[in-house]
């Protein structure tokens, strides 16, 4: 399935959205995570760091996916009363700027993941999938008893040797897989996956918005602003 989001604002009575200024000096709202879930859950997000990506012109939308994840990821913070809600961070080139899974409500993991939500120094720049998704597979493994949510970010150029799209409907948890600037090559029939095409059109917040959904799916009485991939996709 593919998916195309069109963010736009709406009035949200009775709670205070979380807002900051990106690039573009546009306001991203993202709305009220809720409570936290009854079976604690991790989010991991996954970056493709290659040219086709990172550099001027390529797939990264608005040059700003690295800002955006963390203002989702920060909107959690503060509501996490369980202290088992947990995210992590994983680079194709791993384990450059991997940020080990971690409270979402730790002062330590937000400071841990400012430092993993850029471009890894000396990142090799690969296109290639397989060994970071192998270290997701090892951490799925680690929390039996979390709801692990695999959030992958790449232009699906890929050069792996192997059928990674068939690991990916494989994999302990569910997959959102998001195209930058093209479609992700998914199944309509596809059960574990849901695509999502973000791109040079989308309004500054579509990844954002993406990561919010996944972040707060099963939260108690979660409220958004606009529209997200995961509400489209569950609707």
């Amino acid at each position: 399935m593919s998916l195309a989001p069109h963010l736009q604002p709406s009035a949200l009575v009775g709670e205070s959205p979380r807002s900051v200024r990106p690039k573009k000096d546009a306001a991203i709202e993202l709305g009220w995570p809720g409570f936290c879930p009854r079976q604690p859950r991790l989010v991991l997000p996954i970056f493709d760091d290659s040219g086709s990506v990172s550099l001027p012109g390529g797939g990264d939308p608005v040059g700003n996916r690295y800002e955006e994840v963390q203002l989702a990821f920060e909107a959690l913070q503060e509501w996490c009363t369980c202290g088992k809600c947990l995210g992590g961070v994983l680079h194709f080139d791993t384990p450059r700027g991997a940020v080990a899974p971690g409270k979402l409500r730790s002062p330590t993991f937000q400071q841990n993941l400012a430092r993993g939500l850029r471009v890894p120094r000396f990142a090799a720049g690969s296109s290639v999938l397989g060994p970071s998704l192998t270290r997701a597979e090892e951490i799925a493994a680690s929390f039996p008893k979390h709801e692990v949510r695999l959030v992958v970010l790449t232009d699906w150029q890929l050069f792996d040797t192997d059928n990674v799209l068939d690991r990916l409907r494989s994999f302990p948890g569910a997959v959102l897989a998001i195209g930058l600037n093209t479609d992700p090559p998914i199944a309509a029939d596809d059960e574990n996956i849901v695509g999502l095409r973000v791109g040079h059109d989308d309004p500054p917040g579509a990844v954002a918005h993406a990561l919010f959904g996944e972040l707060t799916v099963g939260r108690r009485g979660r409220r958004f602003i606009g529209t997200t991939a995961t509400e489209e996709a569950t609707a």
